[in-house]
């Protein structure tokens, strides 16, 4: 079963998402690491890619999980 994984959209909105290489079930895929999907946050459509999540603050983490996309 994939894991979920934080997902960070261009407007900077972290949230959860089961992100499988090289597929894109609710996304449109642009290359291996960037997609085009429906951020959840606020509701609108973004580039999207996975940070490094070492990078992300406590309130970041707590904020990505706060929220899910459900599969990518």
């Amino acid at each position: 079963m994939p894991q979920k994984s934080i997902v960070q959209c261009s407007a900077g909105h972290l949230y959860m998402a089961t992100w499988i290489p090289f597929v894109g079930i609710k996304s449109l895929r642009l290359t291996p690491s960037t997609r085009y999907a429906r951020c959840p946050v606020e509701k609108h459509w973004a580039m999207v890619s996975r940070p490094d999540p070492s990078t992300l603050t406590e309130e970041q983490l707590t904020a990505a999980q706060s929220h899910d996309a459900g599969w990518m």
